[in-house]
């Protein structure tokens, strides 16, 4: 049987930041249960029924969330991805024939599409947005499982089964990825957050071994992977000859 890992897909810091992210936990579908276990049992051992948010990260809650990113390491199966975007390096109007909303998808297909892996069906489930266009998350499928069909050369090949929003209020391994996500959002931003965050950031880098939420990570980290993304010299080049006066 071919084993199934699902992605529990957020995003931030999408207006008014420099940065913009995309990311969230690859789960491999037989470690799944054991995960949401653990962070029920959080829930209860801390008295926290509402939704686990990085906005929500206190002094007095501190612990809580710090307890949260310790169940992340310890489900060793469980891995974090996401793509960090310089929002000054865009030009939606030449690369997505002005439409904000079908850019920020290819981001999504950017960073589903990277990693995949042969041998593996997945299920993606993004936190639910309001779309002008209904059909997104279904392109999504569509273009990720061409892309992957053509990198290995197998015509058929369909290992994205599914692309479906819920409501991250009632989807605790969406909330997990928009804490890490938000931390890394707040690392990259620069922003003078509380101390609460702050130490909870620190926490994060500890447990990881020292890494930084602040720097991008080789491509190939498997637990916690932050893939700065740059525009190719192409791309670049294009966008200054079509700017007005160039």
């Amino acid at each position: 049987m071919t084993p199934y890992i699902d992605i529990y897909a957020d995003e931030s810091r999408l207006k008014e930041e420099r940065y913009m992210l995309i990311g969230g936990l690859w789960v491999p579908a037989l470690a799944e249960p054991a995960l949401r276990q653990d962070i029920a049992q959080l829930r209860t051992s801390y008295r926290m029924t509402a939704e686990l948010k990085w906005k929500k990260v206190s002094r007095a809650k501190l612990s809580a969330y710090q307890d949260l990113v310790d169940l992340f390491v310890k489900h060793c199966d469980a891995a974090f991805h996401c793509i960090v975007i310089d929002v000054t390096l865009l030009d939606y109007k030449i690369f997505s024939r002005g439409d904000d909303e079908l850019g920020f998808y290819k981001f999504y297909f950017q960073l589903i599409s990277r990693k995949l892996a042969p041998g593996y069906r997945y299920l993606v489930f993004t936190d639910a947005r309001r779309n002008r266009r209904a059909y997104r998350l279904d392109v999504l499928k569509i273009c990720t499982n061409r892309w992957w069909a053509k990198q290995q050369g197998i015509p058929d090949a369909a290992p994205v089964r599914a692309v479906e929003a819920r409501n991250s209020k009632d989807e605790d391994l969406i909330q997990m990825a928009d804490v890490l996500l938000g931390a890394v959002g707040c690392a990259w931003n620069r922003h003078a957050e509380s101390r609460a965050k702050l130490d909870l950031i620190g926490h994060i880098e500890q447990r990881l071994g020292g890494v930084s939420l602040s720097q991008g990570t080789p491509r190939s980290a498997p637990k916690f992977n932050i893939w700065q993304w740059r525009p190719s010299a192409a791309s670049l080049a294009l966008q200054q000859r079509k700017r007005p006066g160039s």
